[in-house]
């Protein structure tokens, strides 16, 4: 459940490792093995700027859009 609520901070947020990490109660380095194993966010050389995979979000928004459709 916390993997997945790091994935989704990672995917959805522009928060900063670090600010993710305070918010989780657990280490950057464990954000970041998080982000390497699901490769969500590519940083490409710099540590301040990143892309998330277009592909991480075309993944949410269709399971959300799979949710509502299941709900009505």
């Amino acid at each position: 459940m916390e993997i997945r609520r790091i994935a989704d901070l990672l995917s959805e947020t522009d928060l900063a490792v670090a600010s993710i990490a305070e918010r989780m109660g657990c280490s950057k380095s464990a954000i970041m093995s998080v982000n390497r194993r699901c490769q969500i966010r590519d940083y490409g050389k710099h540590r301040n700027t990143w892309n998330v995979r277009s592909a991480i979000r075309e993944e949410r928004h269709d399971a959300n859009l799979e949710k509502k459709s299941q709900a009505a």
